[in-house]
């Protein structure tokens, strides 16, 4: 799952949208060989996990890479569907890691093991008993199976399959030259449809990443409740910021839809806080992150950045990972502004060595 090969395309299957990158890394930059972003054809059906639906899936798929002028067939894929833990162990060797990590699985999983993908990621971060922290991740076989074989019958090769939190982070270290000192921490929001991605990167810790059960389609209900619009009138009226802001209002919306999204991430941070394991927990607060950047869809829902600024007291930016991107003259530059959409995508995509 974390293992690294090159020459891949990033291919983000959203539940609206789907993204797909094929980029070149060299001493000058990132640059954009192709790519492109389609509509999922699976929100018109209600079915959507019947044969059929897998089979349009694998077309539009196919039909995009066409489009997009894709030629490379192996492939990198990112799922949401995983469990996360944390784990500590004295520094081992790779295969002793692997089965202690396993042993520790069995007592942590509820799930049989034998109906799971385990796989984990040393940090190369000790504390300060000398032991190294661990993240373990667990997926499932049939839901990594069903994408394989969507992707298969797409005419791609899938050689890894990563969680979407981590391909967030992998986007952030690819592209930005983030320096963190001693004690800080930075934070990623990637907020798309119906999820959340979150990493925070530490100097002294293991990444935190989650999956935050929480998206931009609240939004789009509670416009469409109060204003009575279809879901596509509101697509369209969310980008027309002050025509929104006459028909709603945006802080009333924000204030009700986010908090227990809002209360997941402050969760996160204080466990971020105490796996750095500092000696002084008692001095441990928010403002140890000292940023956050704010990406998906979601981010372009007016207000949030700010809003978000106040609630955590932390700085938040808006974050689009093609301002710092070549595009080669394939590629049209209407796909700059869309960034938002692409960091996933894009950190599949720069799973290489």
């Amino acid at each position: 799952m974390f293992n690294m090969r090159k020459n891949l395309v990033g291919l983000d299957i959203g539940s609206s949208t789907i993204k797909l990158v094929e980029l070149n890394k060299t001493p000058a930059g990132i640059t954009l060989l192709s790519g492109g972003i389609i509509d999922n054809p699976l929100l018109e059906l209600e079915d959507k996990n019947s044969p059929e639906a897998e089979q349009r899936l694998s077309q539009s798929i196919e039909e995009a890479c066409r489009e997009f002028g894709i030629k490379e067939k192996n492939v990198a894929l990112g799922t949401t569907e995983v469990i996360f833990d944390y784990l500590k162990f004295p520094v081992l060797r790779e295969e002793e890691l692997a089965r202690a990590v396993r042993l520790e699985a069995e007592q942590r999983i509820s799930s049989d093991l034998n109906q799971v993908i385990i796989d984990y990621k040393r940090s190369g971060i000790k504390d300060k008993d000398g032991q190294e922290n661990i993240l373990l991740v667990a997926v499932s076989k049939d839901m990594a199976n069903k994408k394989v074989e969507i992707v298969e019958k797409a005419g791609l090769n899938p050689l890894i399959m990563d969680v979407e939190p981590l391909a967030l982070l992998n986007c952030f270290m690819s592209i930005e030259e983030e320096t963190l000192q001693e004690n800080e921490s930075i934070g990623i929001l990637n907020i798309g449809a119906d999820f959340t991605n979150l990493g925070i990167l530490s100097k002294e810790s293991v990444p935190t990443v989650r999956n935050i059960n929480f998206g931009a389609d609240k939004f789009n209900a509670f416009i469409s409740g109060e204003t009575r619009l279809s879901w596509k009138e509101v697509e369209a009226i969310k980008k027309d910021h002050e025509q929104l802001k006459q028909k709603i209002n945006v802080l009333q919306m924000l204030e009700k839809q986010t908090f227990s999204f809002v209360n997941e991430i402050q969760n996160s941070i204080a466990y971020t806080s105490k796996m750095s394991n500092k000696p002084d927990e008692s001095q441990q607060t928010a403002s140890e992150i000292k940023k956050i950047f704010l990406t998906g869809g979601g981010c372009l829902t007016p207000e949030i950045d700010s809003f978000l600024s106040k609630t955590l007291n932390i700085e938040v930016s808006r974050w689009n990972p093609f301002e710092k991107v070549n595009f080669s003259k394939s590629v049209d530059d209407f796909l700059k502004p869309l960034g938002y959409l692409f960091p996933v995508a894009v950190g599949l995509g720069m799973r290489t060595v």
